[in-house]
């Protein structure tokens, strides 16, 4: 994976990893439950993958809601045979 601090601009993500390459991201509008909660928490609504994209929706999940966690990241799969997989947004 390759990383840049949420602040970079465009012009530095393009130098670290070309845009025409690569499709940078971030993870946004994440809502976590809290920790006391964790091991029961719904899965599908909390979390990356969680249905929760609202801070009004976290707040009546009774979540912690997170605008922007992370920098900006590109996952990278050396070992696949195409540009197009290397640099997938998502590995399956």
């Amino acid at each position: 994976m390759y990383t840049m601090p949420k602040r970079a601009t465009e012009e530095q993500l393009n130098e670290r990893v070309p845009l025409s390459v690569a499709m940078w991201h971030l993870h946004t509008n994440l809502c976590m439950p809290q920790k006391d909660q964790r091991k029961t928490a719904d899965w599908t609504k909390f979390g990356l993958h969680g249905s929760i994209s609202t801070q009004d929706a976290c707040d009546a999940a009774g979540g912690n809601f997170h605008p922007s966690v992370f920098g900006w990241m590109v996952h990278v799969y050396p070992y696949e045979n195409s540009p197009d997989k290397i640099f997938a947004m998502h590995h399956d």
